[in-house]
């Protein structure tokens, strides 16, 4: 019987080492893009873009209906 050991792979071009790198790049690639929406909503939010989109929709949306 054959028994394997479960030593680290010294190799770094092994594909262990590449899942740790894709997790590490997803984490640091969503935390990118909720700083980027956090930013467009701050400043949207004191421009008063916000309300004026949803002002048009909403006024689009009752010509609609009534």
């Amino acid at each position: 019987m054959e028994t394997t050991s479960q030593t680290p792979n010294p190799d770094p071009d092994s594909p262990i080492h590449e899942e740790g790198q894709a997790t590490a790049e997803y984490a640091l690639l969503t935390g990118a893009i909720a700083l980027v929406i956090t930013a467009v909503t701050a400043w949207a939010a004191s421009t008063g873009k916000i309300a004026r989109l949803l002002d048009l929709v909403f006024d689009h949306l009752a010509r609609g209906i009534g």
